[in-house]
């Protein structure tokens, strides 16, 4: 009887051995597979994210194909050109930088002609033709400029420098930039604010936008991925070159926030505890504050205006 009794003693032991390996293998498994998935840096996440750019990369490529296909002669779709693929991944289709610029357009009605330094595409001027704004766009790049005046917007090829130093003083209205001051040289800048500004008619209205350097995701996510891009431009800088041409700063726009998934999750929490409600809230504030710095609005535009008691140079 003893025997049969210490064999299957000996049989639990080493089943008991076998279930203890068995739950430390799957605990490595479980570790390996959250190493593996969890989180943006993980494999399957930088993986997620490189799917994600290819498929809008090929998304950009197809709605290129189709504008010049439409405007061609039926002989096939012209080429497109790396360019035009790395805007239109950048900026987003037509569409979406259209909806983003239609918020600036009420600055300027009652202030025409309006001039778009630095136009591309040309979406702010089919927005303003849309609202019967006269505008007209200024670009040195001549594959823009002819796409501009395909759509029957009046477009010039010209250097913007040079463009607003043939106005005479007061011609126009209103002035519109976006995604151009970081192109340029720092010398170049305030230059073109006081060009800017002996062009505007006194009560004029100028709004340029350019990436908001004071949030980190635009330093490491979407700023140095243009080549061309020369330096970011702070708002205070770029507020100080309008002040010193003689313009008044109005206001300070602020767009393209990131997506809710892309910044730092709130706590949520039901218990009735007052201190822990407490911690709760100061660790939600704090998350606020870090989401301001790291995650916040990618774009600003600075909104100044020519006064109409006009500042003598």
């Amino acid at each position: 009887m003893a025997r049969p009794l210490l064999a299957a003693r000996r049989l639990l032991a080493r089943l008991a051995l076998v279930e203890d390996e068995r739950a430390n293998r799957a605990r490595e498994l479980s570790a390996l597979e959250s190493k593996i998935t969890a989180g943006p840096d993980s494999p399957v996440g930088r993986l997620a994210d490189q799917v994600k750019r290819v498929s809008r990369e090929n998304a950009a490529i197809l709605r290129l194909l189709e504008d010049g296909s439409s405007s061609q002669v039926p002989t096939g779709p012209a080429p497109v050109s790396r360019k035009a693929v790395f805007s239109e991944v950048e900026r987003g289709s037509r569409q979406d930088v259209m909806a983003k610029l239609r918020p600036y357009l009420g600055r300027f009605r009652g202030h025409e002609p309006i001039v778009d330094l630095g136009c591309g595409r040309g979406e702010f001027l089919e927005l303003a033709r849309s609202e019967g704004l006269a505008a007209y766009g200024v670009d040195n790049d001549p594959q823009v400029v002819a796409r501009c005046r395909e759509l029957g917007l009046e477009a010039r090829e010209e250097d913007l420098i040079e463009h607003l130093s043939s106005l005479e003083e007061g011609l126009l209205g209103g002035a519109f930039s976006a995604q151009v001051v970081e192109h340029l040289p720092p010398e170049t800048l305030p230059i073109l604010m006081h060009r800017v500004a002996r062009v505007l008619a006194p009560g004029g209205v100028v709004v340029i936008e350019t990436p908001n350097p004071s949030t980190f995701a635009t330093h490491v996510q979407s700023f140095w991925r243009d080549p061309t891009h020369t330096r970011p431009v702070p708002e205070d800088a770029l507020g100080f070159a309008a002040r010193t041409a003689g313009l008044v700063v109005e206001d300070v726009l602020y767009s393209s926030p990131l997506p809710d998934e892309e910044r730092l999750q709130s706590l949520r929490s039901s218990v009735a505890d007052h201190d822990v409600r407490a911690l709760v809230e100061a660790f939600n504030t704090l998350v606020d504050r870090l989401n301001q710095v790291l995650f916040g609005y990618q774009d600003y535009a600075l909104v100044a205006r020519k006064p109409k008691a006009a500042l003598s140079d």
